[in-house]
């Protein structure tokens, strides 16, 4: 009796079978990074993101200006920038909670199922956060303008100025993704991490002059992150000669931090 050769069948034969086939990194985040705006325009983060700056800029603005404007200032360019830094603070918040959201309704192992790169999920959500921060940027400066702030620097500076603020919330968003992605309760943290966000926006040369604290903790409210990007940015508005180095290291260890936690946290997700 001769042995019969079993050739395997192809899946064409079978009506209505679909080859599976990779998505490519580019269109799988782009296709994330719309579902997000998405939601985030059906829960009003959107609104949120334009007028969260306008709301709070003009909290501090009503009560201070009169009396910085008594020394020979002008209170919108001085305010401008701490009030775009905030809205970093807020994005990154928001970051956590998104990431919390896709962690306990268990997108990320619906993602895995799928063909797309591992990365593109928190590609997605990146993309999301660099559009919330050009949505609070405008709102910020739309009423910093307003009431008298400028960017009087060159193109370059202007620019750079642009990016360096979505470059903060971008770094800030990436640890607190991270946060988010392995934490149990993502919206408790959130609430928590606005403690640590007031006292860096009010120890900070953001709202007033370092001269205005008290000696002991001038040296904190100088070398603080908010207070090294307020001046490099209130630098950059005005074109005059800024000093950069302070900044650049500081978003360098941010990002860098921010990559390790999402690296860290990606490992913890899979151990699961």
């Amino acid at each position: 009796m001769s042995a019969t050769t079993v050739r395997p069948v192809p899946a064409t034969n079978f009506p209505g079978t679909v080859p599976r086939s990779s998505v490519g990194l580019v269109p799988a985040t782009a296709t994330l990074a719309r579902q997000k705006i998405l939601a985030a325009v059906r829960s009003g983060d959107v609104v949120f993101a334009v007028f969260g700056p306008v709301v709070f800029f003009l909290c501090f603005y009503t009560p201070l200006h009169r009396q910085f404007e008594l020394g020979g200032g002008d209170y919108a360019q001085f305010l401008t920038p701490i009030i775009l830094l905030q809205a970093g603070l807020f994005t990154a918040i928001t970051a956590t909670e998104t990431a919390g959201h896709d962690a306990r309704a268990g997108v990320h192992e619906r993602m895995m199922s799928l063909p797309i790169p591992r990365i593109a999920p928190f590609l997605g959500r990146m993309a999301w956060v660099v559009v919330r921060m050009t949505l609070a940027l405008g709102g910020g400066l739309a009423i910093g303008c307003a009431l008298g702030f400028r960017l009087q620097g060159t193109a370059v500076e202007t620019l750079g100025f642009i990016v360096l603020v979505i470059v903060f919330g971008l770094a800030m968003s990436l640890i607190t993704d991270a946060i988010g992605t392995v934490a149990r309760n993502s919206v408790s943290i959130a609430s928590v991490l606005m403690i640590p966000q007031l006292i860096l926006v009010m120890a900070s040369t953001g709202l007033v002059v370092a001269q205005a604290f008290p000696d002991w903790v001038q040296p904190f409210v100088r070398n603080q992150p908010m207070s090294v990007y307020a001046d490099a940015l209130r630098a950059l508005a005005t074109g005059a000669e800024a000093e950069l180095t302070a900044v650049t290291v500081w978003s360098v260890a941010l990002l860098v931090i921010g990559g390790a936690a999402i690296v860290a946290a990606g490992r913890a997700q899979v151990k699961r």
